[in-house]
């Protein structure tokens, strides 16, 4: 699944998101840079910067997975 910002978290309730987990169902591929995107697209939006807010800034890999290995760099989202 595409990482997705606030136009995707948005209730019918003015100003209410439901961000993390929850928001993907239980996919076990969910990150915390995803979880993370989602709270600083929805800051952006409270704070009244619109286009910051539909703005996804994270681009996760193909597989949705990213790995590291000890004493190296994040072969992503770094």
């Amino acid at each position: 699944m595409p990482p997705h910002g606030v136009a995707e978290l948005a209730h019918p309730e003015p100003n209410f998101f439901i961000a993390g987990m929850k928001s993907y169902g239980r996919a076990p591929t969910f990150l915390l840079l995803t979880g993370y995107e989602q709270v600083r697209s929805i800051a952006a939006e409270l704070a009244g910067d619109h286009q910051a807010a539909r703005d996804v800034q994270l681009v996760l890999p193909e597989n949705g997975v990213c790995s590291t290995s000890v004493g190296g760099p994040s072969s992503c989202c770094s």
